[in-house]
């Protein structure tokens, strides 16, 4: 295998500014495929629909109003968790070692409810010396009960639901130079980008100055596409399809293959300051396209004529940089640390904070026999990363690892769960 150079061994890292997809993806059933529509635009798409600009400019799901309450632990459902208990250790530690790091002073708002460092780090020992004892089902379930502080986060539509979506580690084909095919860069970050914080006044986490030293947003999608950062040597790799980049952004980290099989890995390393705005559901409402899997949607995306493909990207005007890391490291959170497949979930942090560790219970997809099944599960979970996509307590994001599996069950998780966070007493 030839020896890539320190600087392109990358990490992939899924941060703060992750833009977690939107799926739209039938009720969970027995089973569920769909054909990907044939490309180009249906002959009964109105014309000029959609376009960028009228979509990017908001949300995918405005979030409603939502909560998350103290709830009586005579809730919970068995603890029946369908993954391996070393994963269980394995976020209790990662939650531990970011509790440590925390100063005493470090206070996190839960509910109505107001909880400092030192607690949860209580709370988090005290989990893992349940974890390394043998107990099980209803004798675990009744020691959680007896020792913890049960919430829930929740929509506010009384049901209690939370809306749950997967991601993953995604991978592009890439080539190191540009070509007649890879012509669209995967870029790192730019040297005027700069991460805003609450006393500058403004509503988007980050920008840059202009040229008479006002703080805007940074440039858009489609700014971008036009040639707004190129000849300044930021391109880490080109790719064939624009969509393939909107997909590593989406997911926030990924695996970037090259023509003979070696790879670099690729990680979060700042955005663009623009809200997200869903591709996919601007083609569903101009009654192009209808429900299906992400990984579909990007297949559709990829099969468009090329200029047609980009006008499609530039409707998402959030644009995420990457950054270089060790290729065999793992995929980072917002936490700052680890990210666990199957475990960790990323969660909105003014809502939920990180480190928390929790029980999760929904409906999956499983990739079996060509198609997909749907099986209920519950699982042992911790609040690790965030995602643009990510608002409100009532939506989390369930983290799949990587691999074809990974991706295929990530792209069509959607489902309505509960989500459940332990506190010691």
């Amino acid at each position: 295998m030839k020896l890539l150079p320190a600087a392109l061994l990358l990490l992939c890292c899924a941060a703060p500014g992750r833009a977690a997809q939107e799926l739209y993806w039938p009720e969970a059933g027995a089973f569920a495929q769909r054909d990907i529509p044939a490309a180009a635009r249906p002959a009964g798409a109105p014309a000029g629909c959609p376009r960028p600009g009228t979509y990017a400019a908001a949300p995918d799901s405005p979030p409603a109003v939502k909560e998350v309450s103290e709830v009586d632990a005579g809730e919970l459902p068995l603890p029946a968790d369908d993954l391996q208990r070393a994963g269980i250790l394995e976020v209790l530690k990662t939650d531990l070692d970011y509790w440590n790091q925390r100063p005493d002073t470090a206070k996190v708002q839960l509910g109505k409810d107001t909880f400092d460092a030192p607690r949860l780090r209580r709370t988090v020992t005290a989990l893992i010396d349940i974890f390394n004892s043998p107990m099980e089902g209803a004798e675990l379930l009744q020691a959680i009960k007896t020792r913890f502080r049960v919430y829930r986060a929740s929509a506010d539509d009384g049901t209690g639901k939370t809306v749950i979506t997967g991601y993953y580690e995604a991978e592009i084909k890439i080539s190191m130079e540009r070509d007649q095919k890879h012509t669209y860069p995967v870029y790192l970050t730019p040297s005027d980008l700069v991460k805003t914080t609450p006393d500058m006044g403004v509503s988007f986490d980050y920008g840059r100055y202009d040229a008479a030293g006002k703080l805007v947003k940074y440039y858009s999608t489609q700014e971008i596409h036009a040639g707004a950062l190129a000849g300044r040597g930021l391109e880490l790799a080109w790719a064939q399809h624009p969509s393939h980049i909107m997909l590593l952004q989406i997911q926030g980290s990924g695996i970037l293959r090259l023509p003979g099989g070696d790879y670099l890995r690729a990680g979060f390393d700042g955005a663009n300051g623009w809200p997200y705005g869903s591709v996919q559901k601007a083609l569903m409402d101009c009654g192009e396209i209808p429900s299906m899997s992400f990984k579909d949607f990007i297949a559709y995306l990829s099969s468009q004529p090329p200029d047609r493909e980009e006008r499609l990207t530039d409707i998402n005007p959030r644009y995420i940089f990457f950054q270089g890391r060790p290729r065999d490291s793992l995929p980072y959170g917002a936490i700052g640390r680890p990210l666990t497949p199957g475990r960790s979930i990323a969660i909105d942090p003014k809502y939920v904070p990180l480190g928390l560790f929790g029980l999760l219970r929904s409906k999956r997809p499983v990739a079996q026999n060509g198609g997909l099944g749907f099986r209920e599960f519950t699982r042992f979970i911790a609040t690790h990363d965030t995602g643009s996509a990510i608002r409100g307590p009532g939506r989390v994001d369930l983290f799949w690892g990587a691999g074809e599996t990974a991706e295929t069950e990530a792209s069509s998780m959607k489902a309505p769960g509960e989500l459940y966070l332990f506190i010691l007493k």
